[in-house]
């Protein structure tokens, strides 16, 4: 059975205007990178009281997302 993700903590967050991705880590290691967001959605998500809620309501869904394993992101290998 499935368990419900537990809300886990972000860890990261960072952001290319450039290209409008937002790349997230999680607390456990796991990372997206969302494209298509605007600087001004970056900066509310910045000023949101709760980051994950900002994410889960305001965000997931509605780019596309990409998932990368954990040992990409901050590790060298």
């Amino acid at each position: 059975s499935q368990q419900r993700a537990r809300s886990t903590g972000i860890r990261s967050i960072g952001y290319d205007p450039v290209t409008k991705a937002l790349l997230v880590t999680c607390e456990g290691g796991d990372a997206y990178r969302y494209v298509g967001i605007g600087k001004e959605v970056y900066e509310a998500l910045l000023a949101a009281s709760s980051r994950e809620q900002f994410v889960r309501e305001s965000i997931q869904g509605r780019y596309p997302r990409e998932k990368y394993p954990c040992m990409m992101v901050g590790e060298e290998i």
